[in-house]
């Protein structure tokens, strides 16, 4: 569980690149030579809610880092286009499927969710800076094995569970992901920042908006949690 301890601010004022990069944990501990190396080849793009980011057949070789707001990954199909398949937020990556991957292209779009920062690298350079540090290629590494397993997991979620078990692993995979340890009314609770709506959770589990909106009616009459304006508080474990 990679709860963290403090919760992040959102800041006021625009950031320069290299305050962008420190957001993300990839770039966080880089001294500032080894930084403004990626500084020179960084690429910052704004989007609007529901502008695409990358659409399915695209086959630019690049690596795309999330430093502000959320962006939706789906499987772009006539037949699953409603369907979510992640939903990324600051620090996380996307692109590098296209970048390993020899024929470059992929069958997923990404769609800004609200509004949206990223920094693209072109992925050549990218490499180059990568390979030249061997710590940092074995984080980048280490970091896209556990998107892997996160996405097995899903897969196993939506492929063995009830829908209330599914539901249940949606909310786990993003306090798992995005979980502020607190104190809340005395007691120990993990804040759930900016929760996912309902239809975000219905359509990554494979159900309804009216389904989820009961089953956490349920949790929140059984004590399990509480919403907080836009934040989710898990006051202790979810049933299993």
């Amino acid at each position: 569980m990679r709860i963290k301890k403090q919760e992040e601010k959102e800041p006021n004022t625009p950031l320069s690149t290299a305050e962008l990069l420190r957001r993300v944990d990839f770039f966080s501990n880089l001294d500032e030579t080894v930084l403004g190396r990626f500084e020179r080849i960084a690429n910052v793009q704004h989007f609007q809610n529901e502008e695409t980011i990358m659409l399915a057949g695209d086959a630019r070789k690049a690596i795309f880092f999330i430093t502000r707001g959320q962006a939706k990954v789906f499987y772009d199909s006539k037949y699953s286009r409603s369907s979510i398949l992640s939903l990324l937020g600051i620090g996380d990556f996307f692109g590098e499927i296209q970048l390993l991957n020899e024929s470059g292209k992929i069958h997923i779009s990404v769609i800004a969710e609200g509004e949206c920062t990223v920094i693209i690298f072109p992925g050549k350079n990218f490499i180059n800076e990568i390979m030249s540090m061997p710590e940092l290629s074995y984080v980048f590494l280490k970091e896209t094995t556990q998107k892997l397993n996160r996405a097995y997991m899903q897969i196993a979620s939506l492929s063995m569970n009830t829908i209330k078990g599914r539901i249940k692993a949606c909310l786990m995979h993003f306090i798992d992901e995005r979980g502020v340890r607190i104190q809340y009314k005395n007691e120990s609770a993990i804040k759930l920042k900016n929760r996912p709506t309902q239809q975000q959770i219905a359509e990554m589990s494979g159900t309804t908006r009216e389904t989820v909106n009961r089953k956490l009616a349920a949790l929140i009459k059984d004590g399990y949690m509480e919403f907080d304006g836009k934040d989710l508080i898990l006051l202790k474990e979810l049933p299993k």
